[in-house]
């Protein structure tokens, strides 16, 4: 916007405006052009740095930092930290054989997970207990049996297994943190409406949509159904931080409702047609992510308005007719032969507590 403020033509424009009758001379070198020069950069500077003003005033997807400063400073928002993924495991071994809080077990890529609390095998040789990812993070959300190894053995302990964990979520990304500074513009939260559990809700790390229920279960009670970052049904754990950071601020006399939709995995098998030269993993790469935006937006249509009560909250459909457009539309699909979502070449209609998970996409 300022690229002609050079430092130069600043000069050049301070250096002109001395009349000649002044008895100052504007020559290379003289007393005028020595003092004028400094000046010259120093405002040249000041001009670059205005081009960083829009950014700072009227922030989009490419403002950065400046995206938590406006967050922070006008609407007090702060960017959601990461959560920890958790996971239970069942322990077999010699019986009456303790194992410590904090014992880490690892999974074949070294991804650690340590024991909350400390667990006794019973009589029968077997216990149960509940772990935690070392560090935040999504990839901490590995499958059944994926603790495969420990730090350090421990004698008596003859087998482990846990189950999938659940929970682990990444730091609020840009486009998140800038759609609820949006929201918090375009939809005024005030006494304890609905927007402002939403808001609310929306402010726990980890939990990515919040559907508000203003009359949940009648007069004085209010639901909310969290979805992950992730767009997984909020763990456990994040469901209890939101009960508590939300009971904090609630008005008096509000029950508040916290509950997770039921998953109804989605599975899509094509096969195709392709062009010269197309490779067919990243047709499959292309079409995935495609499938996982489009459901994404199918949960955020679903859970950005505020219900008045469980009547209002009807079902949606995910249409087929959407994924085989996101399929036709990438480059390098020339035609298809078959197309299935869950086994057949038709809608899938979801009721109001469920929520599309991608489980696989196949392509041949």
């Amino acid at each position: 916007m300022y690229e002609d403020k050079t430092p130069e033509a600043l000069k050049a424009q301070m250096l002109g405006e001395i009349e000649q009758g002044q008895g100052l001379s504007s020559m290379a070198g003289s007393f005028a052009d020595g003092v004028v020069g400094p000046v010259a950069e120093v405002m040249s500077e000041l001009y670059r740095s205005l081009d960083a003003v829009p950014d700072m005033l009227f922030v989009d997807g490419t403002s950065g930092a400046y995206i938590d400063r406006v967050g922070r400073q006008y609407y007090a928002i702060e960017r959601r930290p990461g959560t920890h993924a958790h996971c239970d495991m069942v322990f077999t071994g010699a019986p009456g054989l303790a194992i410590a809080a904090g014992t880490v077990f690892l999974t074949a890529g070294g991804l650690g997970f340590s024991l909350l609390g400390g667990v006794t095998l019973d009589g029968g040789g077997t216990g149960t207990g509940r772990l935690r990812a070392e560090a935040p993070g999504a990839v901490y959300n590995v499958g059944e049996g994926a603790l495969t190894r420990m730090y350090v053995n421990l004698s008596g302990l003859s087998s482990y297994r846990n189950g999938a964990a659940a929970g682990g979520t990444d730091p609020e990304s840009d486009e998140a943190l800038l759609g609820r500074i949006r929201e918090r513009v375009q939809r005024p939260a005030t006494s304890g409406n609905g927007y402002q559990y939403r808001q609310w809700a929306l402010a726990v790390p980890g939990v990515g949509q919040a559907k508000v229920m203003e009359l949940a279960n009648g007069p004085g009670t209010v639901g909310l159904t969290l979805v992950d970052s992730n767009g997984l049904p909020a763990s456990e754990e994040i469901r209890t931080a939101a009960a508590r950071s939300i009971e904090a601020q609630r008005p008096i006399g509000a029950q508040v409702l916290i509950s997770a939709p039921e998953a109804v995995d989605i599975s899509i098998a094509a096969s195709v047609t392709l062009t010269q030269g197309t490779e067919l993993a990243g047709v499959q790469e292309q079409l995935e992510r495609g499938v996982r935006d489009y459901l994404a937006g199918l949960i955020e249509q679903k859970y950005t308005p505020i219900y008045y009560s469980p009547s209002d909250d009807r079902g949606y459909t995910l249409v087929y007719n959407r994924i085989l457009a996101l399929l036709l539309n990438i480059r390098g699909v020339d035609n298809f032969s078959a197309l299935t979502v869950n086994g057949a070449a038709a809608d899938i209609v979801l009721t109001a507590d469920q929520i599309p998970v991608l489980e696989e996409v196949s392509i041949t």
